[in-house]
C-alpha cells in the first residue's frame, strides 16, 4: 500500500534475499541508529537490539514542526497513514519510559492513537494516557478487533470513531 512517494521519502528498501522490506530507523536528530525489516508474507518484524528504543519518524515530526501526530506500533502502519497524509510515529511496539521521555520533551500539542485492535492495543493506549504529559490533547481511533491501520482503507479508518 505504500506508494513511490513515501518509499523514497522514507529510504525503505526490498531485501530479495530475506523477502523483507528495510526500514531506515532513526533517532530524533535524524541520525541513522539501525535497519528493521518485516516479512513481506507474513507480519513479522526485527528490530535491532536498541539500549534506548528511538520512535520511527519523530525525527520527520520535529524537523517539520508538526503538533499533530498519529501514534501507532509498527512502522508499516506508520507509513501507511503518512501516505494517506496523516503525520505519523510508531512506537515500534507500545511505548517505553525513554520514549515518553523523548515525546514529553517535544511540542507536539496532540496525539491520535491508532493502536492495533487486540488486548496489547488497548493496554498501549492505557500505558500512553498514563506517561504522556498532561498539558496535550490525546483522542484515540477505535481499531476493529484484530485488526491494524494497515488491514484498512483510508475510507475504513477516516470512518471510524476518535474518542
Amino acid at each position: 500500500k505504500l506508494s513511490d512517494d513515501i518509499i523514497r521519502k522514507f529510504q525503505i528498501k526490498y531485501d530479495k534475499r530475506t523477502q523483507s522490506i528495510i526500514f531506515p530507523v532513526r533517532d530524533e536528530l535524524g541520525r541513522l541508529v539501525g535497519l528493521s525489516r518485516r516479512a513481506i508474507y507474513y507480519k513479522r518484524f526485527e528490530l535491532p537490539k536498541f539500549v534506548n528504543k528511538p520512535i520511527y519518524l519523530l525525527d520527520n515530526i520535529i524537523k517539520n514542526h508538526i503538533r499533530k501526530v498519529y501514534v501507532c506500533e509498527s512502522q508499516i502502519n506508520a507509513l501507511t497513514l503518512e501516505s494517506w497524509g496523516f503525520n505519523a510515529i510508531a512506537l515500534l511496539g507500545t511505548g517505553s519510559k525513554y520514549q515518553y521521555e523523548l515525546l514529553n520533551s517535544t511540542d507536539i500539542l496532540q496525539y491520535i492513537l491508532c493502536f492495533d485492535g487486540d488486548e496489547a492495543g488497548k493496554k498501549g493506549d492505557d500505558k500512553f494516557r498514563k506517561n504522556i504529559k498532561k498539558t496535550v490533547f490525546v483522542n484515540s481511533v477505535q481499531i476493529p478487533k484484530g485488526k491494524d491501520v494497515n488491514d484498512l482503507t483510508k475510507e475504513e479508518f477516516i470512518s471510524l470513531q476518535i474518542v
